[in-house]
């Protein structure tokens, strides 16, 4: 319980909290229907362990966890552009059906792994309870943490479906618009936040 406990609170925050990946899974539930949406929520599972040993690797690096951050931050601002287009783009009601979960999880996978979150959680809170902890303890901090992670965004995409089902075609319209122009914003600060870090670590005016 040690473990168990406060993995399920910063799992519960992370889910609730938003973010890229929160805003991805709820398109893809409205659009590609639950299955694809839980299978997209589930995307940390696969991207975390890499995740985890780069961020504590590149950590005992000092400075070059900053560069590595600022081009994560880049990186990531310009995925997300690319997603808010064709999110743009997407002229689509109700999913009828579940369609394309693999590709809709794979692109969920490739978003967490340029997101700096993740890698700021596990190179700091999230590392520091994986150095003291047993490999059980650590086992069960890592799988806690993820499942309810993923079980929140899931449940918070599918009540935003669930309540989105009510109201016609252009109310969909409407509101992968709204999710397309919260994944620029999502954009515009990552940029910001890359161009910063790189400022101050290169001491640029």
């Amino acid at each position: 319980m040690e473990y168990a406990i406060p993995a399920f609170i910063f799992g519960l925050t992370g889910g609730l909290k938003p973010g890229p990946l929160s805003v991805y899974v709820i398109h893809i539930t409205l659009t590609k229907g639950e299955r694809a949406g839980l299978m997209a929520s589930f995307a940390p599972f696969a991207s975390d362990g890499p995740i985890i040993l780069l961020s504590l690797l590149i950590l005992s690096q000092g400075k070059q966890f900053d560069f590595f951050i600022a081009a994560l931050s880049l990186a990531g601002a310009a995925y997300l552009l690319f997603i808010a287009f064709r999110i743009f783009s997407t002229n689509t009601g109700p999913a009828a059906k579940d369609d394309d979960i693999p590709a809709s999880f794979i692109t969920a996978v490739k978003l967490n792994l340029i997101n700096p979150a993740p890698y700021l959680f596990w190179g700091t809170v999230g590392g520091a309870y994986l150095a003291r902890a047993s490999l059980k303890d650590g086992a069960i901090f890592i799988v806690v943490m993820l499942a309810t992670l993923a079980i929140t965004k899931f449940g918070v995409a599918k009540s935003i479906k669930a309540m989105g089902d009510k109201f016609s075609t252009r109310f969909y319209s409407y509101l992968l618009k709204t999710l397309a122009l919260l994944l620029v914003g999502f954009a515009i600060k990552l940029g910001i936040d890359g161009y910063e870090i790189l400022r101050d670590t290169l001491n640029l005016p």
